[in-house]
């Protein structure tokens, strides 16, 4: 990708959410660089993920259903039936209809960024991260996060799991299979280690 064309994705970006959540994306592509720096992966890759990782975040439903028809990403039923969670699937669909991404681990890095999923790749485990710590993130628990990212990313996948999956159920909200299968694999990753 040319960094013209990386030029225009921001700009498009920054036209398509709120000041609030174009901050969110600037940390979480901050911290998807270091991120990648920190594991041998591409900071570029990383940097284009979380530059397209929200950009349906604040979309209406019916526009987010469009973009995720016209792409081959489809929804389970407990995703058809929670449309916070479309928006994943949505941006993955715009990154490659409108910017012509081909890159199947960028896309899903942008998938998954939400839920997880029990084989993501390391650029995914870089974004699922990131977006979870990302400077302007302020909760109980995040400075622990951030520290256990510069040491392995599994646990940090694991810690963002378990505290997700923690919110959920203190608010009475329904957690994602898909959330606990991420949390399940990653654990056994992490004790086979």
């Amino acid at each position: 990708m040319t960094s013209k064309k990386n030029d225009e994705i921001k700009k498009w970006v920054s036209t398509q959410v709120s000041s609030k959540r174009y901050l969110h994306i600037q940390g979480v592509v901050l911290t998807a660089r270091k991120l990648a720096i920190r594991y041998g992966l591409s900071p570029d890759k990383a940097e284009l993920a979380a530059w397209l990782h929200d950009c349906a975040k604040e979309l209406p439903k019916t526009e987010m259903a469009a973009w995720i028809k016209k792409s081959p990403f489809k929804l389970d039923m407990d995703e058809i039936r929670i449309p916070a969670l479309w928006h994943p699937h949505a941006g993955a669909s715009i990154a490659l209809n409108k910017w012509g991404i081909r890159d199947a681990r960028l896309l899903d890095a942008i998938r998954r960024h939400t839920l997880g999923s029990p084989a993501m790749s390391s650029l995914a485990q870089v974004v699922f991260v990131a977006d979870f710590i990302e400077p302007g993130r302020r909760f109980a628990g995040v400075e622990l996060v951030r520290k256990a990212a510069k040491k392995s990313l599994t646990q940090a996948v694991l810690m963002k799991c378990s505290m997700t999956i923690s919110h959920l159920l203190e608010n009475n909200m329904k957690v994602h299979g898909r959330l606990l299968e991420t949390w399940n694999s990653f654990l056994e990753q992490r004790n086979e280690n």
